[in-house]
């Protein structure tokens, strides 16, 4: 660059585009290489200066990783950073190659004429020099490097980046999660990168203890030389080791992350993140969460790939359970429903004027709790666990009649004032059965609001019902619901002492009955879906 009168190496424009084209690894092999072949073609001074180009390398993948050479003005911020490590930590390392004197490099020109100016010493004047010189090469390699991204085809530099997937490919998003996955202790690359580090900086210091000792050693025996002097040579020798290690520490450093991201930490992580991710809400979640195990692909040929397939099969098998596990809740689930019935229809066999009144008062329920929530109407309770529990134990909310004569549950007539205290006992009786059924399980489930049903479905909005006399929401949910459901039916239903009701005048007296008998909001919903009511109505009077 002899005909701007400025000495300029522009030596780092293929490392920086390694480094962005094909990463951390490509980036310091080319920066270390050009370094080391130079100075045996060349001049053995550019040896040490590896580490400064590997040290250029490392920050231009990371810049490039974050996207700093996709637009020329975040470029520029590129520019200071590469200058201070060339020339701020290269001027520092001349400084101490040279026994603390003015360096024979392309900035040397530079350094005499600042030092015969008289205001600054060597070291000053051999960093101000280099920071210039190295800013205007910096400047100068960014914008070859940035003309030469523009060169090249995008979908060709994207097959540059140097890769050793052993599994399906993470997005950057993914690596950088593995890379920053929250741990216990030391994550597994961070304890790999210590490791290296010690051992080769333990080496490094040994080394170079010795290299001083022997070296100053030789220094003083050579004639002509003082102590001051050997040790002098000592310190200079010392930054030419240290110089030699760093661009070789980096290169090892760099080569065995790159390694063990893809031999362990990205292998590992994938399992990882497909273990948590793993959902058990729904046989599609389960299949899903398996496919996405499977679809890792692992083949490392090692320990690795050995836990994978273990883990993979445990999953399979896992799933497979699951699935059985299920299926045979599901069984148990309507079987069980099917012995409520059973129950139910037991007792209502003994009561000759109901008509299938168990089974369309379960209907009523199943439909008010839909248009309540259709309506966001009490969405703290009603859950969908909730709501199953209540349609499956609205069947026996009359089980307690089974303690009730069947004199009294059959009298064609008017029930006397004790006959009635009778049959308002069944509903502490349907207490009493269904709290003995809880006792014989540890998970009550459905039972706490069959239990609910069976005792307060009598109970009024007012307090006048029974048995407890409770009133307002004082009353579960549940029962209030029934409420409704038991009253509707029993209007629109034949009774040996009555004929039914019309469809009309039981609504009618469903809405004349809301803040008296029934929950007024539930008496409201029921009675403003009067279409909805009348389709399960129509349903069972042609069934029934």
């Amino acid at each position: 660059m002899g005909y701007i009168k400025v000495p300029l190496f522009l030596d780092n424009i293929g490392t920086l585009s390694a480094a962005i084209l094909g990463g951390y690894l490509p980036g310091v092999i080319v920066g270390y290489l050009t370094n080391i072949i130079n100075s045996t073609l060349t001049d053995l001074t550019n040896s040490y200066y590896a580490g400064i180009s590997v040290l250029i390398a490392v920050a231009g993948a990371f810049f490039a990783r974050r996207g700093y050479f996709n637009s020329f003005r975040k470029a520029l911020i590129t520019i200071p950073v590469f200058a201070l490590l060339g020339g701020g930590i290269g001027s520092i390392l001349t400084y101490c190659i040279y026994g603390f004197g003015v360096g024979e490099g392309i900035s040397a020109p530079f350094v005499k004429n600042l030092l015969e100016q008289g205001t600054l010493n060597v070291f000053w004047a051999q960093l101000i020099s280099d920071m210039i010189i190295d800013f205007i090469d910096k400047a100068l390699t960014v914008f070859g490097v940035l003309i030469f991204l523009r060169i090249i085809p995008e979908n060709f530099s994207k097959t540059l980046m140097l890769t050793d997937w052993k599994q399906t490919p993470l997005n950057l998003n993914e690596r950088i999660n593995a890379r920053q996955t929250k741990t216990r202790q030391l994550p597994l690359r961070t304890k790999i990168t210590l490791m290296i580090a010690v051992i080769m900086i333990f080496v490094a210091f040994v080394t170079t203890a010795i290299s001083y000792v022997l070296y100053v050693k030789f220094a003083m025996s050579v004639p002509g030389i003082s102590v001051v002097q050997a040790h002098m040579e000592g310190i200079s020798f010392i930054a030419k080791i240290l110089s030699l290690f760093l661009g070789f520490f980096i290169f090892i450093l760099t080569l065995c992350l790159w390694l063990s991201n893809y031999h362990l930490t990205y292998p590992i992580a994938a399992m990882s993140f497909a273990s948590e991710d793993f959902a058990y809400n729904s046989e599609e979640d389960i299949e899903i969460g398996l496919e996405r195990m499977k679809s890792l692909e692992i083949a490392t040929g090692d320990e690795i790939e050995n836990l994978y397939k273990s883990l993979t099969h445990t999953i399979s098998q896992t799933v497979n359970y699951i699935d059985d596990v299920q299926k045979k809740g599901e069984e148990i689930a309507h079987m069980q429903n099917g012995l409520i019935y059973i129950m139910a229809d037991l007792v209502e066999s003994r009561d000759k004027c109901t008509g299938d009144h168990v089974r369309k008062t379960a209907e009523y329920v199943k439909l008010i709790l839909q248009l309540l929530k259709e309506n966001n109407l009490f969405p703290d309770m009603l859950t969908e666990e909730y709501i199953q529990d209540v349609c499956s134990s609205a069947p026996l909310h009359d089980v307690g009649k089974i303690k009730v004569s069947d004199v009294i549950l059959n009298k064609p007539g008017k029930l006397t004032d004790e006959e009635f205290e009778i049959m308002k006992s069944h509903t502490l009786a349907g207490k009493e059965v269904i709290e003995s059924a809880m006792q014989l399980t540890t998970d009550p489930g459905y039972l706490k609001e069959a239990s609910n049903l069976a005792t307060f479905h009598h109970e009024k909005w007012n307090g006048t019902g029974y048995p407890m006399g409770l009133k307002a929401e004082e009353i579960p949910l549940s029962a209030r619901i029934m409420a409704v459901s038991d009253v509707f039916d029993a209007l629109v239903s034949k009774r040996s002492y009555k004929e039914p009701f019309s469809f009309e005048k039981a609504m009618d007296i469903i809405r004349e009955g809301a803040g008296t008998h029934f929950d007024p909001i539930i008496a409201d919903v029921f009675v403003n879906n009067a279409a909805r009511v009348k389709k399960v109505f129509d349903d069972h009077a042609r069934r029934f």
